[in-house]
Formats: structure tokens, C-alpha cells, sequence
């Protein structure tokens, strides 16, 4: 099985609002229908070679929201096996937390395939996304974020499951 690792950034404004695009992936098959298409994700993507979570993490952020985001912490963790592009593919994801003191976002960094599967972008508070109807990746990213804000990040990384 393919292994496809990835950083994915909870990226926090000064208000605590986290910010999410709203992505439709077609490539993207769950084969226990959890992760319904569309959904809002946070940035993030795969490990390039001579890079680590975080660096991943880091440089898509600056990729995809033309922001710049300074020392980051590992707080989540997780694996799921899924469709991506016709593969089954083991997904190693890392949740690190990072925050910016700017909320101007520039999408222009985004290449033609991220372009094609971005429908919307926003930041949202914790009480936004739990009064949401709307799908998000972690499927219980509010109640999540609830607790990471609550109680900060923990000593150790959570891993949040499937």
C-alpha cells in the first residue's frame, strides 16, 4: 500500500478562528462514507522529500494562504486508509499548531489541480463550526478546537482516530 504522509496546519488568527477551505475532491474515496464531498479542510498537504511534518506544514500554508507562520506545535495525529486517485493509499497525517497575527489571504499559490477543487475559503470561530451543518475534516473539528483552546495544546499528540 502506498504511504502518503502530511502536514496539515490548525492555523489560528488573533481572534482564536481558525481557517478552512471548502474543497470538493472527486479523486478522494472513503470507503466507510465518513468524510462526505464537499467539505471545509485545513491547509496542509503531503511531505516532500527532505522535508518534515512540520516543515510541510509550514510551507503549505505559505502556499496556499500567502501567509507566514513562525513556530508551530504537533498536537494531532492521525492514519486512515482511502481512495486518492484511483490508489488505495495509507494517509499519515500531522495536526500542528500554528498562528498568524494576519487574516489577508492570497490563493494565487495554489496550483491548477487545488484551483479546480476550491470552492470557498473563510476563517471560522469555535461556535461557527458547531453550529454548522456543514462537513468538516476532522468530522468533530469544532468540539476538537473547543478543547485544544479550553485546555492548550497537550504535552503529547492526540491521535484523533480515523
Amino acid at each position: 500500500m502506498i504511504e502518503r504522509p502530511s502536514g496539515r496546519l490548525i492555523l489560528l488568527d488573533p481572534q482564536d478562528r481558525i481557517f478552512l477551505f471548502k474543497v470538493h475532491q472527486p479523486a478522494v474515496y472513503d470507503p466507510k462514507n465518513r468524510h462526505q464531498d464537499p467539505m471545509w479542510i485545513m491547509v496542509g498537504g503531503m511531505v516532500d522529500p527532505g522535508e518534515d511534518f512540520a516543515q510541510a506544514a509550514v510551507r503549505e500554508a505559505r502556499e496556499e494562504t500567502g501567509l507566514i507562520v513562525g513556530d508551530v506545535r504537533w498536537v494531532w495525529s492521525r492514519q486512515r486508509v482511502m481512495q486518492w486517485r484511483e490508489r488505495e493509499v495509507l494517509h499519515i497525517e500531522r495536526f500542528f499548531l500554528g498562528r498568524t497575527v494576519s487574516t489577508a489571504i492570497d490563493t494565487s499559490g495554489l496550483d491548477e489541480r487545488e484551483k479546480s477543487w476550491t470552492l470557498d475559503h473563510r476563517w471560522w470561530s469555535v461556535d461557527e463550526l458547531r453550529a454548522s451543518k456543514e462537513r468538516f475534516e476532522p468530522i468533530d473539528l469544532g468540539v476538537r478546537l473547543g478543547d485544544l483552546l479550553k485546555n492548550g495544546p497537550p504535552t503529547e499528540p492526540i491521535d484523533i482516530g480515523q
